[in-house]
């Protein structure tokens, strides 16, 4: 017997909601565990709370945005799953995995006002789609920020800038700072993508997104409050006016997320999905 969404969604992807968990589709059942204990300490470790993973049976999302627009559904990955940071000359990493994945205002930095820095995301998988909600935007008096996205290339050695054909992408930028609230970043990952061997100092077996401001803002670097990733299930492009995406069964399933959730590149508050799933681990 599945369980069942019937929900509107009037944001993108996750709004303001990255890390509270308040706004998603459904989420995996929590499973506690006792922490390990160290061995040469004996010091035992506190309990871990992780949720499991979850299969989308069927599903039907409307788009009502009033023209053609990107539409998805899939999963959020679990934290544990993907580390971030900033860094400082295309590629010196310093890790901030802490303030990407809590709630606090303002404090995972997007960039400094120096040119070519920025910050990465770091997952053990392949992942889909960015969505951040950053609290403070930049500001540049000469309006000349720019930005650039890229990918760990297949060796692990180098990055390569994203490919156009992208759903959607709010990072990539030219004279344009970092505005305030949601922005995302969605595409079908690469068939080169691969995990970092050796750039930089950027942590080693990971596949990385970097976004770069190669021209940085010259008064003020935007900040994010919070950050999710996560795979999709299915996602396609050039869904009409009040048209719908669906699959009357289906098993997709995501070993590594935590819960559902929805996309549609342009918000609307009449977009709609209904879905059908069940917990799978």
């Amino acid at each position: 017997m599945g369980n069942y969404i019937s929900a509107l969604q009037d944001v993108q992807l996750r709004g303001a909601d990255q890390q509270q968990g308040d706004e998603l589709l459904a989420q995996g059942a929590a499973m506690r565990y006792a922490g390990t204990r160290n061995p040469d300490t004996g010091v035992q470790q506190p309990q871990v709370t992780v949720r499991g993973a979850m299969a989308i049976l069927s599903f039907s999302l409307q788009n009502r945005s009033g023209g053609a627009a990107s539409c998805g559904i899939g999963f959020k990955l679990r934290n544990d799953q993907w580390i971030a940071g900033q860094v400082a000359s295309s590629t010196t990493y310093t890790g901030d995995t802490a303030d990407a994945q809590d709630v606090g205002a303002s404090d995972f930095a997007l960039e400094t006002t120096t040119n070519d820095s920025g910050f990465v995301i770091l997952s053990t998988h392949k992942f889909d789609w960015v969505s951040m909600d950053i609290g403070t935007a930049g500001v540049d008096g000469a309006g000349a920020t720019d930005r650039v996205v890229a990918y760990s290339n297949f060796a692990g050695t180098a990055f390569v800038t994203a490919p156009t054909n992208v759903f959607t992408d709010e990072f990539t930028s030219t004279n344009t700072v970092w505005p305030t609230g949601e922005a995302i970043f969605v595409w079908r990952p690469p068939q080169d993508w691969g995990k970092v061997v050796s750039i930089g100092t950027i942590p080693t077996g990971f596949y990385a997104l970097r976004v770069l401001s190669t021209t940085a803002p010259d008064t003020t670097a935007a900040l994010a409050d919070a950050i999710e990733i996560g795979t999709f299930a299915k996602v396609a492009e050039g869904i009409a006016d009040n048209g719908i995406m669906s699959e009357e069964i289906c098993f997709y399933w995501e070993p590594f997320g935590d819960a559902i959730v929805a996309y549609f590149s342009v918000a609307n508050g009449g977009n709609s999905v209904n879905a059908e799933w069940r917990h799978a681990g």
